[in-house]
């Protein structure tokens, strides 16, 4: 069974919060339960059970490893978080939920347990000269939850004006301050002359010499990846 405890004090740092219940084999990740609360409140459900729905799902989806949940929105006051259970809640018709109620009347997005572990409890860590390399900030791009895929080709392209110097070998996917992935990068190319699987680049023909993408090696550096993914760029 998976250790929630280790989110408690992201959680304690986190004000109100807004949550969702989950089945993670659900690629649409379609709550059951949405609440509120600060704090640990949360992980109660899973401390404290009882007869209701939600407690036979939870028990189901904890034992079958597939229990997700997320933060739908954090750092709220005790209103403002009513007000944005309530909205959820209505969104998605109680029908659909096993809330028995509606609930009472700088926000973050929805995201996992584990990134608002990285966001709140910021690790900082100091680049090394032999791991100097290049922050893609991916403020505007990043999504909580998406593929490697998508993360490598919002990282990869397409740029411009970005220094090609040869002694840069890495690439630093960062969102909100935090390395979110590194990858070692082998070489520079025009922008349009790459295939991109889950995003579409419209770059007209007058802007395209002066946008650049780059690609990356098949393995990568995983010393590199163990420290510094998941940390904040000192």
């Amino acid at each position: 069974m998976k250790d929630f405890s280790k989110y408690s004090k992201a959680l304690g740092m986190a004000k109100f919060y807004v949550y969702a219940f989950y089945d993670t084999e659900d690629a649409a990740k379609k709550p059951f339960y949405i609440g509120k609360g600060k704090s640990e409140r949360c992980l109660d459900h899973i401390k404290y059970n009882d007869d209701s729905p939600k407690s036979e799902r939870i028990n189901h989806l904890l034992k079958t490893g597939n229990l997700g949940i997320d933060i739908l929105r954090h750092g709220m006051d005790e209103a403002t978080a009513k007000l944005v259970e309530a909205t959820c809640i209505d969104l998605l018709g109680v029908g659909e939920l096993t809330n028995k109620v509606r609930g009472s009347s700088s926000l973050m997005g929805r995201i996992t347990l584990d990134e608002l572990n990285h966001l709140l409890l910021k690790q900082e860590t100091e680049i090394a000269p032999e791991h100097a390399g290049l922050a893609f900030l991916l403020n505007s791009t990043y999504k909580s939850g998406m593929s490697a895929l998508a993360l490598y080709e919002a990282t990869r392209g397409v740029w411009a004006k970005v220094p090609k110097d040869e002694n840069l070998q890495f690439a630093y996917a960062t969102y909100g301050g935090l390395v979110m992935e590194v990858y070692e990068i082998q070489c520079w190319l025009k922008a349009g002359s790459q295939q991109y699987f889950t995003r579409e680049l419209v770059i007209p023909p007058r802007n395209q010499p002066f946008r650049i993408c780059w690609t990356n090696r098949i393995t990568r550096n995983q010393r590199i990846i163990r420290w510094q993914a998941n940390q904040k760029i000192a």
